[in-house]
Formats: C-alpha cells, structure tokens, sequence
C-alpha cells in the first residue's frame, strides 16, 4: 500500500488484503478479500469478508473468521499495543518528512523572493 492511501484508513481496524479463490463469493457475486483486524477486541486475527463490505452503504455482508480468537490477557494486550507504537512511529516520521519539506519550500521562496528583487 502507499503511503498517501494508508494515512487515509484507519490503521486500527483492517490492514492486508488478499483474494481467497475456495470461499463461496457474497451474495453480491464478489469474491471475499483476507484482512486483518486491528481492533482492541481482535488485534492481529485474520478474517475472510466480502470486497464491497467497505462500502457505503455497505452492500456485501459476507464474514468468515479465518484463525482462532486469542484469550483475553497478555498476548492480546500486546499485539494491540506493539500495532499502536508502529502506527505512532509512522506517524512521526511523517511529521519530520512534512517539516523537511516546509524548511525547504521555504528556502525555495526565500530565493524566489531575492531573484524578483
């Protein structure tokens, strides 16, 4: 995924999107996609759902759990916990990208300014 099209989701619910070709397909003749939950509830469990599920108004209802649900406890606490400080981690390298970029259109501007003088 690009970075432009990552930022525009919400991290914490759906990441990783595969086709599975030996599931029936929605009632709305759509193949169903593999995704990955991020949800406090679900950190990390995989599930099966249709494409057009992400739609509004949502027109696909197909759902499938694909692996076990964890225990309530540690593990859970820590898959959410470790995608929360990659997310931030993200986050913040794109705050220092955006500030590099302001410092050097302002150096561009500031020159622009001199050559019209």
């Amino acid at each position: 995924m690009s970075a432009g099209s990552s930022n525009a989701r919400n991290r914490l619910q759906v990441a990783r999107v595969f086709v599975k070709n030996d599931v029936n397909n929605c009632d709305c003749d759509v193949p169903a996609k593999e995704r990955t939950c991020w949800k406090l509830t679900n950190p990390g469990r995989c599930f099966w759902n249709c494409n057009n599920s992400l739609t509004r108004p949502r027109k696909g209802d197909y759902f499938e759990w694909k692996d076990v649900a964890l225990e309530d406890g540690y593990y859970k606490n820590l898959i959410y916990s470790m995608k929360q400080q990659l997310d931030s981690k993200e986050d913040i390298g794109v705050i220092k990208n955006l500030r590099t970029k302001n410092v050097e259109f302002k150096f561009l501007l500031s020159k622009h300014g001199e050559e019209d003088v």
